[in-house]
């Protein structure tokens, strides 16, 4: 280890964060909770619950969200990752039940229709409710002061001063396409009646941001926006579309963060050069995880690693899924060569740690990542 004092995980964490050289190279991902069942021997939970045989009538979203933070946080801790993760949308109205369509289709809090299939325990978003003018003037987001937020107060209690929390959120993208049925119809309003996308975005917004005040509030320290922006061709949206309908309200999440000394880590996948001058020029911290084959993380840390740090970026659509031990540990060792020099850098997933993930192979990940990260 050098000269180097062995930091705890949020020392190490910060750190990077801060630009600096810790002792080794942080580790952390975004976990399919898949993992926690094989890692724990737990099983998570799901919303199928409720049109179970067994279903005690005192459980709502906050009991199954609240089980299942406490399996992801352990799991991360026994994976010996250097922060533990919160997502925004698992912060549910107190007594909070969703509403079903069918038996295996249902509203969620926010306004997204979503469908399970229990025989393999997976959910997944389908539609959204707003389908008109009409329909976005009659609904309404949960108020914050509706809210519980005990998994982000037991994940503050369980992290103490070891860990740093990071909260996985979002600002304008995702959640107004998702509650209006698809990106395409999106698209198509702004095109065709642009003052009522605009109203969806905004509204959309209104509620990120007063729940990301809420998070900070508590004591949250690093905030991951994360609203994909682009695919492997480039930016989603044109320039100009961006910075009419998106940028101003990217840049009010970014300043509130700031305002408030928070860390701001960004999450896009897909190819965003065309956008990443813009993005650091809003005053990002960090970003992730610069998406292999279309991204390269060795030109993005020479060009912006005095600026910003990075988080990634170990292939997890061949590597981590289907990849030898030699090829994980190979592809880990691409990422600290390429993005770790003069510290700054964040060992992560290309994406997420999803269901695909081998989870033999994030065990690899660390285990490389512990051999290979020293800095001396």
């Amino acid at each position: 280890m050098g000269n180097l004092k062995l930091l705890t995980h949020k020392e190490r964490y910060l750190k990077a964060v801060n630009l600096e050289v810790p002792d080794t190279v942080p580790i952390d991902g975004t976990l399919d909770l898949i993992h926690a069942k094989r890692i724990l021997g737990k099983s998570p939970m799901n919303s199928s619950i409720f049109l179970s045989k067994n279903y005690d009538k005192e459980i709502d979203m906050n009991y199954i969200a609240k089980h299942n933070q406490k399996l992801l946080n352990e799991t991360e801790i026994k994976l010996d990752f250097d922060s533990l993760s919160l997502y925004d949308w698992n912060i549910y109205p107190d007594g909070f039940r969703p509403k079903y369509i069918d038996a295996h289709t249902f509203i969620d809090h926010i306004g997204r229709i979503f469908r399970s299939k229990p025989e393999v325990n997976t959910t997944y978003w389908i539609d959204g409710i707003i389908k008109s003018a009409e329909d976005l003037e009659d609904f309404e987001f949960p108020r914050i002061d509706q809210l519980n937020f005990d998994i982000l107060e037991e994940t503050l209690a369980r992290a103490k001063e070891e860990y740093p929390v990071r909260v996985f959120s979002h600002a304008v993208a995702t959640l107004p396409f998702e509650i209006r049925g698809g990106i395409d119809k999106l698209v198509y309003d702004i095109f065709r009646q642009p003052d009522f996308a605009r109203k969806l975005i905004e509204k959309a917004f209104n509620y990120q941001i007063d729940l990301i005040k809420k998070f900070i509030e508590y004591g949250v320290g690093i905030i991951v926006e994360g609203d994909d922006l682009a695919d492997s061709k480039g930016p989603l949206f044109s320039p100009k579309i961006l910075r009419e309908f998106f940028y101003p309200y990217l840049k009010k999440f970014i300043q509130e963060c700031k305002s408030k000394d928070v860390v701001v880590m960004k999450h896009t996948d897909g190819n965003i050069y065309p956008i990443l001058d813009e993005l650091v020029n809003f005053g990002i911290d960090g970003l992730h995880p610069m998406e292999p084959g279309v991204m390269d993380i060795g030109k993005v840390k020479e060009l912006y690693g005095e600026r910003i740090f990075l988080r990634g970026n170990v292939d997890c659509v061949h590597i981590l899924p289907y990849g030898t031990e030699d090829e994980v540990r190979a592809d880990v060792r691409r990422c600290i060569d390429a993005g770790a020099k003069g510290g700054g850098f964040i060992l992560s997933d290309s994406n997420s740690l999803h269901s695909n993930v081998k989870t033999e192979n994030i065990k690899i990940m660390v285990d490389e990542a512990r051999r290979y990260g020293r800095y001396d």
